[in-house]
């Protein structure tokens, strides 16, 4: 621009001693001067302005000029050989030149200082035009200092990204596409680096500064990632390269340079996509050549560690071995957890059953132990959690190609420990059956008369909502209640009884437990003594007919009015249903939802069905309804099922899979009991029932009911509630200590007051970092100064080696301004003792690193 060149000439003139009438200046040829001007006016004349290549021509212009004033501008090759005449002729007898910063000051507009390397200067000069642009954009400085100068250099030769994303970003792109740099924009993003991003920037100027860039590069994720391993004597090929990257004399030490690169490899392999596979393969190699099994196996990054210890875990599980919560936590937080989430599913349930198999028994009174309502309990409290960790477990097998055997086992396993708990159950009910039938348990029956008829005792005209999940195993309504409770807007569940328990009430489905006998029960009030008709004969032909009629001719209900909405009635997704639960003339609504055991009864034996509450059509909009109409819902179900495991369990032909009749001297199918129902089970005549898990009779189906195992005699019933909670699960469910176990709350005499216990030596602090503040060496009596926040901070910035103030934060748990002032008081307490233990810096992005030394000053 010729602006420019004139202002260059003019700062020339200046350096000169001013403008004068005659005579003549040579200028060094550069930058900024590409645009001459013709002329250049000034206050003692006006003048011509060359841009000459020879000496001739030199000589001719000024003859040309006759003595008036003359701005030779000449190259460097012609200053060095011009004769000695001309430059006794010439404005101070030599050649002017201009300094680099007094070209970027004039094309900047602002001063320029620490300008004087030479790479930094030739790239200024380089992207002059480029970086005015930039300065431009930005709120103009006083003064261009080295630091601003070389962030703006960076943003016009490699890009603001350098500036702006993070390190591993950095790595993860120039791993993919390696930089191609001039040596002066290598050395001056080595220089940066350190500056932009602290210690990450340090190992990437260490990578990108070197002539085998590409391979420092690779190595800072293959060898950052093994760096990771949990041990804190790596061998010589674990850390490769990176040993050189130690720098003991500018404080960059070995265990700062194993923790940095191992999280920037950490951070950058999710960046890289389908890139990072060749890198991790790399590091697995270099892990089964240099490192043990054992040790391979603590990577958090590498997916052969993820693997290895999936089936280390899963053939433990095969074993009979307990899985721990911490095990399978630690498999979250692998990196290769996102990528195997079907096998992580399989893991989590072998977990769960795993532990249900390792658990002790919870201390029963040896009176109570064989009666059937502590078995309901007891199946209520334990195996509908095992039964639904095992629906858990086969649903995540269908999905997961790894530790099928090893799951099946687990299955088998479980199934063997639900039988002991089965046929005991059985053998009480065959010892006593109307007797445990009526006896601290509920019976389907006795629904109306021991649950409602308490609830119009209190309250005479309070409406009431009773729904029936037809085959809802208790496992089933588990699952169900569980979804129901975790709905964002309107939780639905089981209120906390006085003891803050959150349990159904025992109750039971009387034998046969077949849909005509125990929902005739359910809505007649009373065990009907009718013929057992099929299944299908059942739902297609006297559904409609006999069920409303039961209800009609029940007597626990009075006068009340009453209505029952069965599958045909809610076809219109339970519009009508809705409508009814919402007029208080009707007292007694009652629904039949039967989406459960329309799946149970098919042949889809292949396909691992959930049924959840929103694929149940009308059934969650009905609760709400019923709620919001200050109605009391009850759910229940008329019997539950025994799921389908494989046909190895089939026992021979029948037409009722779960219960058989048997002749005179007959004995019953394996797998079976035969129990006396006293007349309460259909026409009188011996009967045999299945008692042990997924046998059957016939053809395959997905589930099977009409025995009497503690899966389809146990039905749910419960009372639910706007915002109630999901049933209390087991310890063994999330694992020993990872939820409180409620006791309930028991009344006592005031104890006789006894002397304090003597204080015991305080526990070694395992999660306090203060804790560990001897280890910093300092004098007791400084040490005693400090308050506890200084110590953790000054433990965690040991261990570390270094931290930012937002890290700080985090793992201090305060504010970032906390820090800030927490530090302030530390550093007068230290400089008191003449100690100074850390460093600090401030980045680019206004964050504070803090790197500790140790030492005294």
């Amino acid at each position: 621009m010729k602006g420019t060149a004139q202002l260059l000439l003019r700062r020339v003139l200046e350096r000169a001693g001013g403008s004068a009438e005659a005579g003549y200046v040579l200028v060094l040829d550069g930058e900024g001067l590409e645009d001459l001007p013709a002329q250049m006016p000034t206050p003692h004349g006006t003048y011509s302005v060359h841009r000459l290549t020879s000496e001739i021509r030199l000589r001719h212009v000024l003859w040309q000029a006759k003595g008036a004033p003359v701005i030779a501008v000449i190259p460097g090759a012609l200053a060095g050989k011009l004769p000695p005449d001309l430059f006794r002729r010439a404005r101070d007898r030599r050649v002017h030149a201009l300094a680099p910063n007094d070209v970027l000051e004039l094309m900047l507009g602002v001063r320029v200082v620490g300008a004087d390397a030479p790479h930094l200067q030739a790239l200024a000069i380089e992207n002059i035009e480029r970086m005015s642009q930039a300065l431009s954009r930005r709120t103009l400085p006083t003064v261009v200092d080295r630091r601003l100068l070389t962030e703006l250099l960076v943003d016009v030769s490699v890009g603001e990204s350098m500036r702006t994303q993070a390190p591993a970003a950095l790595l993860a792109a120039w791993v993919i596409d390696p930089p191609i740099w001039t040596d002066n924009v290598r050395r001056l993003v080595v220089e940066a680096l350190p500056a932009l991003h602290g210690d990450e920037g340090r190992l990437l100027a260490w990578a990108v500064g070197h002539a085998s860039a590409r391979e420092r590069l690779r190595a800072l994720v293959v060898h950052g990632v093994l760096l990771t391993l949990d041990t804190d004597d790596l061998p010589p090929d674990v850390w490769g390269e990176l040993h050189t990257a130690v720098d003991a004399a500018h404080g960059i030490g070995r265990q700062l340079v194993r923790w940095t690169a191992g999280r920037l490899a950490e951070a950058t392999l999710p960046l890289l996509g389908d890139a990072a596979n060749a890198l991790l393969t790399e590091a697995e190699g270099i892990a089964r050549r240099r490192v043990g099994a054992a040790l391979l196996a603590t990577s958090r990054v590498l997916p052969l560690a993820f693997h290895d210890r999936c089936f280390a875990l899963a053939k433990r599980a095969a074993e009979g071995k307990e899985i721990s919560p911490a095990e399978i936590e630690w498999l979250r937080s692998h990196r290769a957890a996102d990528m195997h989430k079907a096998e992580l599913a399989v893991l989590e349930a072998m977990g769960r059953l795993s532990r249900y198999l390792t658990a002790t028994p919870e201390p029963r009174l040896a009176a109570e132990s064989g009666t059937v309502a502590a078995r309901v309990q007891r199946y209520q409290r334990h195996g509908a959690f095992a039964d639904l960790a095992a629906a858990q477990l086969r649903h995540a097998m269908a999905g997961s190609s790894r530790y099928l055997a090893e799951g099946k086992r687990v299955l088998e396993r479980v199934r063997e420990r639900r039988d002991q708990e089965n046929l005991p159950f059985a053998q009480a009910l065959a010892a006593a059956y109307e007797h445990g039938l009526h006896t601290d348990v509920t019976p389907l029956h006795r629904l109306w008369k021991n649950v409602v008829a308490p609830v119009w005792q209190q309250q005479d005209t309070a409406g009431v909502y009773v729904v029936v999940l037809d085959g809802c195993s208790y496992p089933v309504f588990l699952d169900l209640l569980y979804e129901l409770a975790q709905h964002p807007a309107a939780p639905i569940g089981i209120a906390p009884d006085a003891d803050g328990r959150v349990v159904g009430m025992p109750a039971v489905a009387p034998l046969p437990t077949v849909t005509s006998h125990a929902r005739g029960a359910l809505f007649l009030g009373e065990l009907p003594n009718d013929p057992l008709v099929a299944e299908t004969v059942f739902r297609d032909q006297q559904e409609a007919r006999t069920d409303k009629a039961r209800l009609n001719q029940n007597a626990a209900l009075g006068a009340r009015t009453r209505e029952l909405f069965l599958k045909g009635d809610l076809t219109d997704g339970g519009q009508r249903l809705i409508a009814t639960l919402r007029d208080a003339q009707v007292q007694v609504v009652a629904a039949v939802f039967n989406a459960i055991d329309d799946q149970i009864g098919s042949s889809n034996t292949g396909a691992a069905l959930r049924i959840s509450p929103a694929s149940i059509a009308g059934f969650r909009p009905s609760l709400e309804a019923a709620l919001d109409a200050k109605r009391r819902v009850l759910i229940t179900a008329d019997h539950g099922h025994s799921p389908f495991v494989d046909n190895s369990l089939r026992v021979g032909d029948g037409a009722t899979p779960r219960y058989q009749a048997l002749a005179a001297g007959a004995t019953p199918a394996a797998g079976f009991l035969e129990i006396d129902v006293k007349g309460l089970g259909g026409p009188p005549g011996r009967r045999a029932f299945a008692w042990k898990s997924g046998v059957y009779l016939g053809g395959q189906q997905v589930g099977f009911h009409g025995g009497c195992s503690l899966e389809e005699m146990v039905v749910p019933m419960a009372w639910l509630a706007a915002r109630g909670l999901q049933a209390d699960e087991p310890a063994w469910w999330y694992g020993a200590g990872a939820l409180p176990v409620m006791e309930p709350v028991r009344r006592a005499p005031d104890p006789t007051p006894t002397p304090p216990p003597p204080v015991a030596a305080p526990q070694l602090q395992l999660f306090d970092p203060s804790g560990r503040a001897d280890a910093l060496a300092l004098p007791p009596e400084l040490l005693a100064k400090l308050a506890t926040d200084e110590r953790t901070f000054l433990v965690l910035l040991k261990e570390n080696g270094s931290l930012k103030t937002t890290e700080i934060a985090t793992r201090m748990s305060k504010p970032v301004s906390r820090v800030n002032g927490l530090v302030v008081q530390l550093r007068r307490k230290l400089h008191g003792a003449g100690i100074e233990l850390f460093t600090s810096e401030t980045l680019p992005s206004g964050e504070t690193l803090f790197r500790y030394q140790g030492g005294s000053t």
